[in-house]
């Protein structure tokens, strides 16, 4: 079997996913001071248009029809290349089109990314739906949600592809070897060498030139729930493996299933199918061991957070505690907006630093860096903090607030020191949170409840020096 060493593919991989993430800044940082740098909302270059240079360009609609005589960047709703580039392409939008020719490689990233015309390089893209009707005459890298290789479609050299569902129509051709990983495929064309990776569904309905090695589930593979789907149709592709008549081998198939290959007796294998079993996975027996260690564990951590805050923040736990306890119902609805409004947040604070990146990039460099840290570390700070509150907090306030009503029960609040009622509710805690069947729902109202609480103090230091200032004097 004549593939290339796991590590090459790897390396291939991640240069492909390096080039996605870095191709966007390029535009950016190339563009500054070029006199190719176009951004209107509509830019074309006419078919009898010659650009030497590098060549930038930002809008909504791109069209480029004429010949380019350097790397081509450009970012916009829909970008349509007819023309000639005689080096690299660097495309981002939504709708992107490659009617010409691309003589180097092209990195694309897009909703729907089709390929009509040829790429002389590589091709690496990346989007919902990719769509090949043309020819790559060196490698290519594919990854979305559905993605097609139409009957014209040709890779003279070796693909990767990974998505949710791959499809090659019965005329296509991929002159050396096949890597995929995809809930699904179906695989009619040709493959002169082997095809290699892991499906939960995958048909044979073509020609594979040398070995098939693979792994298949035995469950339908999964499909998409949410969002509007892609644009094209997406085949039924049943779970395992099938090989269909006109299914052909030329060498050994080596698959693992949980279940044995529908196999036709008009398909042919040339060389030795072999079956490696897959056990279907059961959870590991519960160690009892393992689970006192755990829960010893947690049982230290909270312990010793608990402790050292009633120590050094007596007040603020016990204002917390309260909150609690006054208003329970009323700080678990605090506790869910509270939740959203960290994850909304989140959102914002990265889409903001992304933006102020971009444009400082290309006005202010020597802040766009600075920007881009603060950003990256405000959002670790902010995930850190409220993980650090539910994890570890919130659960010493259930408990301080646990112990001392029951202590209060049998008349002991007064009588004993303050640290025992609150060890005493972190042991019932842990407790009650080793049961399996309740030990995800308390954790959860812990959670928000704590949460909840941290709001409304929050809110009442915002707005009692508001109120300070409106009570009249006199």
């Amino acid at each position: 079997m004549r593939t290339k060493p796991s590590r090459t593919y790897l390396r291939q991989v991640l240069l492909f996913l390096m080039a996605l993430v870095i191709a966007p800044f390029l535009l950016a940082v190339s563009a500054v001071g070029s006199p190719n740098f176009v951004t209107e909302n509509q830019i074309t270059v006419g078919a009898t248009e010659v650009i030497q240079g590098n060549y930038y360009a930002a809008g909504d609609r791109i069209t480029l029809d004429g010949i380019l005589e350097d790397n081509v960047f450009a970012a916009g709703d829909t970008v349509t290349l007819t023309g000639t580039v005689e080096k690299d392409v660097y495309f981002a939008g939504d709708q992107i089109k490659i009617e010409g020719t691309v003589k180097g490689d092209a990195i694309l990233a897009g909703t729907y990314i089709t390929l009509n015309g040829s790429v002389e390089g590589d091709l690496m893209a990346a989007g919902q739906t990719v769509v090949m009707n043309g020819t790559v005459m060196d490698d290519a890298r594919i990854a979305g949600e559905a993605l097609l290789l139409n009957n014209q479609a040709q890779v003279k050299d070796d693909m990767i592809a990974a998505g949710l569902s791959l499809e090659s129509q019965p005329q296509t051709s991929i002159g050396g070897t096949l890597t995929v990983a995809s809930g699904q495929a179906l695989l009619a064309g040709t493959i002169d060498q082997d095809v290699v990776g892991g499906t939960g569904g995958l048909t044979l309905k073509g020609t594979v030139g040398q070995d098939m090695v693979v792994t298949v589930g035995e469950y339908q593979p999964w499909q998409p729930l949410f969002g509007p789907g892609p644009r094209i149709e997406i085949p039924d592709v049943p779970a395992g493996l099938t090989l269909t008549d006109s299914a052909q081998i030329k060498g050994r198939l080596t698959y693992k299933s949980p279940t044995a290959a529908n196999l036709s007796d008009r398909s042919q294998v040339t060389g030795k199918t072999t079956h490696q079993q897959i056990p279907a996975w059961e959870p590991p027996p519960a160690n009892p061991t393992d689970i006192v260690l755990r829960q010893l564990q947690r049982l230290f951590t909270i312990g010793l957070v608990g402790c050292a805050l009633l120590w050094a923040l007596p007040r603020w736990t016990e204002g917390l505690t309260q909150i609690i306890q006054t208003r329970p119902l009323r700080t678990f609805g605090w506790g869910i907006v509270t939740s959203l409004v960290v994850g909304v947040g989140s959102i914002a604070i990265a889409i903001l630093t992304v933006l102020l990146f971009i444009f400082l990039i290309l006005t202010l460099q020597g802040l766009a860096w600075p920007i881009l840290g603060v950003g990256t570390l405000a959002n670790l700070a902010l995930w850190v903090s409220i993980g650090s509150f539910a994890s570890l907090i919130a659960p010493v306030l259930i408990s301080d607030m646990g112990g001392r009503w029951l202590f209060s029960q049998f008349n002991l609040n007064k009588s004993v020191n303050r640290y025992i009622p609150f060890l005493m509710g972190v042991i019932i805690l842990i407790g009650l949170t080793t049961v399996p069947l309740i030990n995800g729902i308390v954790s959860f109202v812990i959670v928000l409840l704590g949460l909840g609480a941290l709001w409304n103090w929050g809110k009442s230091r915002v707005m009692k020096p508001r109120l300070t200032q409106e009570t009249p004097v006199g």
